[in-house]
């Protein structure tokens, strides 16, 4: 017999363990092993007041045998390999050699950086990070530091892994947990300059963190957080079924995942998107759109006319950051519309100078709404993230992983590149350049986590 440390939590707040048992079974003629999970929760081990109580009011063991001559070698192997990768986890070591900038709006390339792995606060989980993903966010926060961080912050703010540590309030998940997470905008992320070799942490909080679907993977998983809830927070309880939805780069991160949405999930009537190029345009079509437009090429505005009978669409989610597509993407929308833009909106996106955008007349003479749908004004107005908002963000998450699972809104990971600095800082760059706007490039922090997962 001996003990698997599945995973421990703090003292204080619950402790968990499996026993193994090999074992020979008089009755059936064979040998068997059994697995015994024990379950306690805030107390110390011994302390019957606090055990979770089974039906006989004993402390609660949940206990399954396998057949041990009926389990593949290979299986044995792999279960095996499981445990030692599940114990390298679980240490956690002092420092990592993380990936991000060193100097205030220092901008590309981003260095390597060893820093102290963070402890969580009450609300906090600590995560080895398995794998993470590319997104503007991360060379726009070196470009511009625009939270004002005291460098070094490490990037790499989506996340899927195992839990390794829980603040004291935490009870939806548990150390040992695989999941997936958002860290907080104004937080570190958890990429490693070293291709995963010696792991990466980050710090998210409970309402940022859900359980990994055991049928997702966690490349898949971690190519949704950031871009899924930019699209979650602008067309979810704002589409309506047999809406006209009109989606420019219906190919890129945000737009792929936000067209699947629209068509999949919230039902519109008719779902428009545009690009530049064969792959961007096929990826749009891919993703469910009805109608895809050359935004070089067509008059998109005519067009959508022409679609909907003179009316124009009831909805356009911009989420381009272009000053001349706003522009256009605003001619389309119908009078008593909405307009919903991702980020800082018009005239702003450089966040050095304002500059003057003929957006909101262009909306005024329609009547039209001009919505904001900004991620990151949660954390630098923190009075905006109240219960509702933590509710709702949260809920998106776990619909994320609800919507992947059964095929409604699946990430198009278009390429998959290791976490070392070379590689993290090739696509950060063409990312910037627009280059790489296809999908989603998901890096692997940690591979043996990653590819068991």
């Amino acid at each position: 017999m001996h003990i698997n440390p599945i995973y421990w939590r703090y003292a204080g707040t619950a402790i968990n363990f499996q026993l193994e048992m090999n074992f020979y079974n008089r009755s059936t003629n064979r040998k068997e092993i059994a697995y015994v999970d024990y379950h306690q929760k805030h107390g110390r081990l011994g302390d019957a007041a606090n055990v979770d109580q089974g039906q006989f009011g004993v402390p609660a063991f949940v206990v399954r045998c396998d057949d041990a001559q009926n389990i593949p070698p290979n299986a044995s192997r792999r279960a095996n390999r499981r445990k030692i990768i599940m114990k390298q986890t679980l240490t956690i070591p002092e420092t990592f050699l993380g990936v991000g900038y060193t100097k205030d709006r220092g901008g590309l390339p981003l260095e390597a950086v060893r820093v102290p792995v963070p402890r969580p606060r009450a609300d906090q989980v600590l995560i080895r990070v398995a794998a993470s993903s590319l997104n503007p966010l991360e060379y726009k926060l070196a470009d511009l530091n625009f939270f004002g961080r005291t460098p070094p912050v490490i990037l790499g703010l989506d996340l899927s892994g195992i839990v390794v540590a829980t603040g004291s309030a935490v009870r939806g998940v548990a150390v040992g947990d695989a999941v997936v997470a958002m860290a907080d905008l104004n937080g570190n992320g958890g990429w490693v300059a070293e291709g995963g070799g010696e792991g990466g942490y980050a710090l998210a909080r409970e309402f940022l963190t859900v359980p990994k679907p055991e049928s997702l993977s966690f490349l898949s998983a971690a190519a949704l957080p950031m871009c899924f809830l930019s699209a979650f927070a602008s067309l979810y309880g704002t589409v309506q079924a047999g809406d006209t939805v009109y989606i420019p780069g219906g190919g890129g991160g945000v737009g792929h995942l936000a067209v699947q949405m629209a068509a999949r999930v919230l039902r519109a009537g008719l779902v428009i998107s545009s690009g530049s190029t064969p792959q961007s345009t096929a990826l749009a079509r891919q993703s469910g759109a009805h109608y895809v437009f050359d935004y070089k090429r067509d008059d998109i505005a005519a067009e959508i006319l022409k679609l909907t009978g003179g009316r124009g669409a009831d909805l356009v989610f911009d989420a381009t950051y272009s000053e001349p597509g706003f522009v256009g993407t605003a001619k389309t929308v119908r009078q008593g519309g909405s307009w919903i833009v991702l980020g800082v909106g018009p005239g702003k996106t450089t966040r050095v100078v304002e500059t003057l955008s003929p957006v909101d007349s262009i909306l005024a003479e329609r009547g039209a709404r001009h919505v904001n749908v900004n991620l990151l004004r949660y954390f630098s107005e923190p009075a905006t993230l109240d219960d509702e908002a933590k509710a709702f963000l949260q809920r998106g998450l776990a619909l994320a992983m609800e919507w992947a699972v059964q095929g409604l809104v699946v990430p198009h990971v278009v390429r998959t590149i290791d976490s070392t600095v070379e590689a993290i800082n090739a696509g950060l760059q063409s990312l910037k350049s627009g280059s790489g706007t296809l999908g989603k490039v998901a890096v692997i922090v940690d591979r043996d986590l990653a590819e068991g997962g």
